[in-house]
C-alpha cells in the first residue's frame, strides 16, 4: 500500500530505484480501498476487533447464537448498516477537518475475525455459517480463529470449508471419531493451526 501525504519523507530502493514511504509508526493493519472526498483523500483501514465470544454458553444449538448476547464483541443488530457505511458516516467530520488540514485521512473500520464457542454442547456446527451471517459481517471471509472445543461434535463437517480464511481451528476436547473426516481440512488453503487432542480418534493407530 502507498500513501503520499504531505510533507512525508521518500527513499529510494536500491533494487529497481521504486519508491517507498517512510512512517513513524505502522499500524499492523490491512487497508481496504479507500474513497476521495472533495476536500482530501480518505483511505479505510480494517483492524481485528475483540472476540466475538459465546464460550461458556451451554449452547445447544449454533441457530442460539442469533440471540444470545456475546461475553465480549459487538453482535450485528437486525437493520444495522453494511460494512463500510462507517466511513460514510465519519465523512462529515473529516470534510471539517480537511478544510484547515488538507491532507490523506484515514478511517479505522474494526472488524470481527474470532469467535469463541468453545465450552458448550454443541453436537453439530451445521447452521454455524448462517447464524454468523445473522451475528456479524461477512464471516465466511472474515473468519480466520475459530475455537470449538470442548464441545459434542462427533465429526469434521463440510460447513467448516466455509471459512476459506481460516487460519486456526480448535477442535480439542470433543468426541469426533471419524479419523477421515479430518482430511477435509486440507481444502482449507490458509489453515496453519489445529487441534484435535482429547477426541477417541486418538486411539487411531494412525493418529499423527
Amino acid at each position: 500500500l502507498k500513501i503520499q501525504a504531505q510533507g512525508a519523507q521518500t527513499q529510494t530502493s536500491p533494487v529497481g530505484g521504486s519508491r517507498r514511504m517512510l512512517h513513524a509508526v505502522q499500524p499492523r493493519t490491512t487497508a481496504s480501498p479507500g474513497r476521495t472526498d472533495a476536500d482530501g483523500g480518505i483511505k479505510a483501514i480494517t483492524a481485528s476487533g475483540p472476540p466475538l465470544d459465546f464460550s461458556f454458553k451451554e449452547l445447544r444449538s449454533c441457530a442460539e447464537i442469533e440471540t444470545e448476547e456475546p461475553r465480549s464483541g459487538t453482535l450485528r443488530r437486525a437493520g444495522e448498516a453494511a460494512a463500510g457505511s462507517d466511513l460514510a458516516s465519519t465523512n462529515g467530520a473529516l470534510k471539517t477537518s480537511a478544510a484547515t488540514m488538507p491532507q490523506l485521512r484515514c478511517v479505522v473500520r474494526s472488524v470481527t475475525t474470532t469467535v469463541k464457542l468453545n465450552n458448550n454442547m454443541l453436537e453439530t456446527i451445521s447452521s454455524l455459517p448462517k447464524a454468523l451471517e445473522v451475528t456479524m459481517s461477512n464471516p465466511l471471509i472474515h473468519v480466520q480463529w475459530l475455537d470449538l472445543s470442548f464441545n459434542q461434535l462427533v465429526s469434521v463437517e463440510p460447513e467448516l470449508l466455509s471459512f476459506k480464511n481460516l487460519k486456526a481451528l480448535y477442535l480439542h476436547g470433543n468426541c469426533i471419531r471419524s479419523l477421515p473426516s479430518t482430511d477435509r481440512l486440507r481444502r482449507l488453503p490458509k489453515l496453519l493451526s489445529l487441534t484435535l487432542n482429547g477426541n477417541p480418534i486418538e486411539a487411531n493407530k494412525i493418529y499423527r
